[in-house]
């Protein structure tokens, strides 16, 4: 495959409210679909970039952004980014889909959407312009689901280092208790209210989402979790997928062992050493339905 077919082209494209989103489009040279990547909440759109260009490499025209109140997409100062986390769904990831499958109109368009970025397929008033959707490490964030003791090591995050870091900065930092990147103030506070709440994806998480219809999302779902991950458990997974009934789910599940490494957890399955195993297998799925 010709090397210069993979490099990314820095792209620029527009939200239906009028918010302005920075990415990158990788092209393949014998194209057969298009993939949008939606992105970890405080993970930038670089941290995809080694598996859009296997992607790209494998036929896909790809897409890689930034949300609103995220690297590139951010405004300045973060304190002042009026940013939400339900506009990245209902939004930011309808908008990508859609100047995606606008640009290459006669190809096939599929979405990949790891963790938030699964979970708000729902929330996307285009979402059946994808033909099939794909969830990785993806569940609820309902703190309770989550493996100890990691979930306590959430709740100190979500009731004193974030709001400590609110009070202080006027936003929330990477620091002992965040790994991500910084996060505006009414993201942290949206997802805040998300994660300490059982209610299902939909209506009633939010009311942010009154208008979204996640049951009436429709065709195939490859959600793939991990038995390391403290945060997509299979209680976590499962109460999500509760949102997503009219879809047709297919769920797999892969230990460390069973791909010869130690740890995959959360974030793991876009590192390169998956390259013939893990991504292998989530593209060879994609082209089977995009056919």
């Amino acid at each position: 495959m010709n090397a210069a077919a993979t490099l990314p082209i820095a792209v620029n494209f527009t939200a239906r409210d009028g918010r302005h989103l920075h990415g990158h489009l990788l092209t393949a040279a014998a194209p057969r679909a298009v993939l949008v990547i939606n992105c970890a909440t405080g993970m930038l759109c670089g941290f995809y970039l080694k598996f859009a260009r296997y992607a790209s490499q494998r036929g896909y025209h790809v897409l890689l952004y930034d949300y609103r109140g995220m690297g590139a997409s951010a405004q300045r100062p973060l304190t002042a980014d009026p940013a939400r986390m339900s506009e990245w769904g209902r939004l930011d990831m309808s908008a990508a889909l859609g100047w995606l499958a606008d640009r290459f109109a006669t190809l096939p368009a599929a979405t990949l959407g790891h963790s938030v970025g699964g979970q708000l397929i729902g929330a996307m008033p285009n979402a059946q312009r994808a033909r099939a959707h794909v969830m990785i490490a993806t569940s609820t964030g309902y703190w309770r689901r989550q493996r100890f003791p990691f979930r306590y090591q959430a709740l100190v995050f979500w009731k004193l280092y974030g709001p400590l870091m609110l009070r202080r900065l006027g936003y929330v930092p990477r620091g002992l208790l965040w790994r991500g990147e910084s996060l505006p103030p009414q993201v942290f506070l949206q997802w805040r209210r998300w994660c300490l709440s059982a209610a299902p994806y939909g209506p009633q998480l939010d009311a942010d989402l009154a208008a979204t219809r996640f049951e009436e999302v429709r065709g195939p779902l490859l959600v793939w979790g991990f038995s390391d991950d403290p945060i997509a458990t299979p209680e976590a997974v499962a109460a999500l997928l509760e949102s997503y009934r009219g879809m047709q789910i297919e769920e797999r599940w892969t230990a460390p062992a069973e791909v010869g490494v130690r740890r995959i957890g959360h974030h793991g399955f876009f590192s390169e050493r998956h390259r013939d195993t893990l991504w292998q297998a989530v593209l060879d799925w994609l082209d089977a339905r995009l056919a």
